[in-house]
């Protein structure tokens, strides 16, 4: 029972990259463990690539949907 590994997930990380909303989640992040700073949560993204290419989607590439209507 000894050699159990644990890894310890950064929360940081586990927030930013179950997001949506990418640009409202950076906002949250900065404002909960930077002290609002934008450019310091930045910083910690990018070194190392810690955060993953999601590529959030377009919103011209999303189609609307009319609704079915029925004559009765």
């Amino acid at each position: 029972m000894n050699n159990l590994l644990y890894l310890n997930k950064d929360p940081i990380l586990t927030e930013f990259n179950n997001s949506v909303d990418k640009e409202s989640t950076k906002k949250m992040l900065a404002f909960k463990y930077f002290n609002n700073n934008l450019s310091m949560l930045n910083d910690y993204l990018n070194s190392d690539k810690k955060i993953k290419n999601n590529i959030s989607p377009n919103k011209k590439a999303i189609k609307s949907n009319t609704q079915l209507e029925f004559s009765f």
